[in-house]
This record gives structure tokens, C-alpha cells and sequence, in this order.
């Protein structure tokens, strides 16, 4: 009996060693956690500031910047990702240089990495911004 429990403890570890239980690109709320140009404090302004959100079944991507709301198309293959058609709303608000960042941000990435709850876009190889999964604000 102790052979078995030995055996099922070192494979149970085995098992968990090698498994980083990435987070999934499509149904997880994304908040940016650092990006050049975009102090902590502008990203922290409010929860759902600089989010992104994939939506797999229709091909969409949705989310906020500091002041407005954007959505778009997305097409994943393998590491390379790519916006495309993207709008948004057209609020004047503070701040408005951070978002002009994150949407020239959004327009250049062409790939994506998950590192456990962190989603890395890149550009031609380059960490241009890192979001961490967190849960969807509530609606107020």
C-alpha cells in the first residue's frame, strides 16, 4: 500500500512540475499590467482600463483604454496574433496620449505569448505591453 501512495505522490508531482496551467487567449478578462510609456498609476485609474477581452466564437476582440471602448477582429495562428478592422468610441477625456499609446500599441502586435496568468503581445519579437488575468469588474 505505502508503494502505492509513493508511486501516486511522485507521479501527482511529476505531473504538476510539468504543467504551468497556461491560461486560455479566449475567455479570460486581461488587464495591462505594464507597457512603455503608460505609467502604473494611469493603468490603475479604474479596473477596467486598458482590458482586453478575445471572444473565440465570433472572432472578436473588446476591451477599454483609459477613456473609450474598442472592439475588433483577431485571427491567432500559433504564436502570431493580429488586429484588424478595430473601432471604438470617441470620448475626450484626460490622459488622452496613453490611449493614442495602447492603440498604436494594438496595431503593431504581431505575436502573443501566456505565461501562466500573463498574456505578453509582441512585436517582431519585441515585449511591446503584459496584461494579467483578473476577474471582470462588476457592473455598477
Amino acid at each position: 500500500m505505502k508503494k502505492y501512495f509513493a508511486a501516486a505522490a511522485l507521479l501527482a508531482a511529476a505531473v504538476a512540475c510539468g504543467n504551468r496551467n497556461d491560461l486560455p487567449l479566449e475567455g479570460t478578462y486581461w488587464k495591462l499590467s505594464s507597457m512603455a510609456g503608460i505609467p502604473s498609476e494611469a493603468i490603475a485609474v479604474s479596473d477596467d482600463a486598458f482590458t482586453l477581452r478575445f471572444d473565440a466564437s465570433e472572432a472578436m476582440v473588446n476591451g477599454r483604454t483609459n477613456c473609450n471602448g474598442f472592439f475588433g477582429g483577431y485571427a491567432v495562428k500559433g504564436g502570431s496574433l493580429e488586429f484588424s478592422d478595430m473601432g471604438m468610441t470617441r470620448m475626450a477625456c484626460p490622459d488622452m496620449e496613453y490611449e493614442q499609446l495602447f492603440v498604436e500599441m494594438l496595431d503593431a502586435v504581431d505575436g502573443y505569448s501566456i505565461e501562466g496568468s500573463k498574456l505578453v503581445l509582441s512585436d517582431d519579437g519585441e515585449v511591446v505591453a503584459v496584461f494579467q488575468a483578473t476577474d471582470e469588474p462588476k457592473a455598477e
